[in-house]
């Protein structure tokens, strides 16, 4: 090969390489700008706060969980009445976290990943598998699983993503008498 050949080839495989960082860097950048960002205060639980905002940012890259701001998922701290959502739309809620739950053994980050789990548009699933996060008290005290699986990641990421529009608006508790 000629140097004049094996330095065409060169250039056009830098520019298609180049073509290709700029396009996954476009399209990453586009991801970014298009998920939706959801503020979140914890007054109670903020260690749990942190880490279920992560674990929710991570797993949906359509919403991103951030601390501070206007916060329309506030998070507080109660004994007695159980671990609970009042959801008020899409992003939004009001959750109490029970420390009577955690004085009876349940893991307190599964607690408030899952009552997060509302503000974000997920309704409970009390079958008793650790697996389901919106299974909630319901797989019992030896559960400490704080991620969503697969279904429920991909619900909000959906969810969040425009395609179906929603507002929760009932009570929910993390039910751990029924066990």
């Amino acid at each position: 090969m000629s140097l004049r050949k094996f330095a065409a080839t060169v250039a056009v495989a830098v520019a298609a390489t180049g073509a290709l960082t700029a396009t996954a860097t476009s399209a990453s950048a586009e991801a970014n700008v298009l998920a939706r960002t959801v503020y979140y205060s914890a007054s109670a639980y903020s260690g749990q706060a942190d880490q279920a905002a992560q674990i929710w940012s991570s797993r949906s890259p359509n919403v991103r969980l951030v601390r501070g701001g206007n916060a329309t998922i506030r998070i507080l701290g109660t004994s007695g009445g159980g671990s609970r959502a009042y959801p008020c739309g899409l992003g939004c809620a009001t959750i109490y976290i029970d420390s009577q739950d955690i004085a009876r053994g349940h893991n307190a980050l599964r607690i408030v990943t899952h009552e997060i789990g509302h503000g974000l548009g997920l309704p409970d699933n009390y079958n008793g598998v650790c697996s389901y996060l919106m299974s909630g008290g319901s797989a019992g005290t030896s559960c400490t699983n704080p991620y969503p699986n697969a279904q429920e990641a991909a619900r909000v990421n959906q969810l969040f993503a425009g395609r179906v529009a929603t507002t929760v608006g009932r009570s929910d508790v993390y039910d751990t008498a029924n066990r």
